[in-house]
């Protein structure tokens, strides 16, 4: 909408916008930019895609994860969570950029991992177990494992994020998907029971339910 200052258009008026500088009106047009992009262009906003595609339904499981990093520098969880998996977590280069699973971090924190994780295919879901009987400085008998299960094929995430106490060396995620033989990227994280500390997430390995 352009509007009259003494008898001078300003604002905007179709593809053209008028405005006043140094005491004179300046005309100029606007529109779609049909510049074509350079390659590293694409590459970012293909990076930026597949981050969040991956993201999304982990978000949940995220929002425990880096709440406490999040804290730290008043953002919302997501925020740390994107810029650190979308620059450490993606590989390949245009147009076949794609996660990399092994590098990525699903919570951040400095509460110990314990040793010895380890994952195997059950009737009613994947069962995961870890060292209940090694007492990892920091760590507390009765801090909670958080599991997650994601598939890339369907791009879906299940997860639990307040499972067995540390000692107890094993839970089971359960999983009830009608689709069978699809790859699942398998994860392991601790969180203390006040849920004031965490630990990064490890990634356990790959199986196929």
């Amino acid at each position: 909408m352009a509007t009259s200052k003494n008898r001078l258009p300003s604002g905007k008026l179709g593809n053209t916008v008028s405005y006043e500088l140094n005491g004179k009106m300046v005309t100029r047009g606007i529109g779609e930019n049909n510049k074509k992009r350079s390659k590293s262009q694409l590459g970012v906003m293909q990076r930026t895609k597949v981050t969040s595609k991956f993201l999304n339904p982990v978000m949940p499981f995220i929002m425990i994860g880096f709440e406490i990093e999040a804290k730290l520098t008043k953002v919302h969880p997501q925020n740390p969570a994107f810029v650190y998996n979308w620059k450490n977590a993606t590989k390949g280069n245009y147009p076949k950029i794609k996660i990399d699973f092994e590098k990525v971090l699903l919570t951040k924190g400095e509460l110990p991992i314990s040793p010895g994780a380890g994952i195997k295919l059950v009737d009613n879901g994947v069962e995961f177990s870890w060292d209940g009987e090694t007492d990892p400085e920091g760590s507390h008998w009765s801090d909670q494992v958080m599991l997650l299960a994601y598939f890339p094929e369907l791009n879906l995430a299940k997860f639990v994020t307040a499972g067995a106490a540390r000692s107890i060396g094993k839970d089971l995620l359960p999983l009830f998907i009608e689709r069978k033989k699809s790859l699942m990227e398998l994860y392991i994280s601790f969180i203390s029971s006040d849920r004031k500390r965490i630990s990064n997430s490890v990634y356990v390995g790959k199986l196929f339910w």
